[in-house]
Formats: C-alpha cells, sequence, structure tokens
C-alpha cells in the first residue's frame, strides 16, 4: 500500500519545472527554486487579484496610456499594503514546511523580490487586466 503524499511533497509536485542557470547566492537559489516556479503556478490568481484591485481603485484604468497603467501596477505593488500583503500570502501559502523556515530568515528581503517579480509577471501581461 502507497503512503499517502504529504502537503510538502504535493505543493512541490504541481510547481512548474523552469530552466535557469544556476544560482550564486542561497537566496538567488531560493528565489528560482521556490518562489520563481509558484509565482508562474499561481499567475492566473496573480492577474485575477491585480485586475479586482485596479478597477476596484483605479476606475479609469482601461483608458489610461500604457506607460501610466505601468506606473500604478508597480506603484500599487510596492505601496498598497492590502495589495503586497495579498501577492506575498499567495506564494508563502504555497511554501513547504522548509521553505517557509528558510523564508523567515530573510522574510524582508525575499518579499521585495516576490513584489518585484509579481509586478514584472504583471507588466508583461498587462493586456489580461481590462
Amino acid at each position: 500500500m502507497l503512503e499517502p503524499e504529504t502537503r510538502d511533497q504535493i505543493v512541490v509536485s504541481i510547481r512548474p519545472t523552469l530552466e535557469l542557470k544556476p544560482s550564486v547566492s542561497p537566496i538567488e537559489a531560493f528565489q528560482n527554486t521556490t518562489l520563481r516556479p509558484i509565482l508562474k503556478f499561481q499567475n492566473e490568481l496573480l492577474i485575477a487579484v491585480s485586475k479586482a484591485f485596479v478597477h476596484k481603485y483605479q476606475k479609469t484604468f482601461n483608458n489610461l496610456k500604457k506607460a501610466i497603467q505601468e506606473q500604478v501596477v508597480k506603484q500599487a505593488m510596492k505601496q498598497d499594503p492590502e495589495l503586497r500583503n495579498t501577492v506575498i500570502n499567495m506564494v508563502v501559502g504555497m511554501f513547504t514546511a522548509a521553505e517557509y523556515e528558510a523564508y523567515l530568515q530573510e522574510r524582508a528581503e525575499f518579499n521585495k523580490r516576490i513584489t518585484t517579480m509579481a509586478s514584472e509577471r504583471v507588466l508583461s501581461q498587462l493586456d489580461m487586466l481590462y
């Protein structure tokens, strides 16, 4: 009889595999092996959250020039606590227990990386926010 999979095994198994160049530091390794695959996996939800946010707080978002739309997304991801925390929590919720322990050691740095990467991901799909 097979042992049931643990939560940690399940969350790792559903992440996409990314072909990235080798990391030079432990922080970069965590970013590339944990954060990037989770953000890719959570892409649809990230877009949905971002879309809901911009349409709730920026009623004229669709009418803005692209450069202004990009600025709105970047500002919101960095400065709006509700959006920022939602995005960070979407990622942290997909960690294994060991990854969470590693995250706690460099929490501020990883939060900054999460919001930056999430912002870049949304900006590359800006048309999905309409």
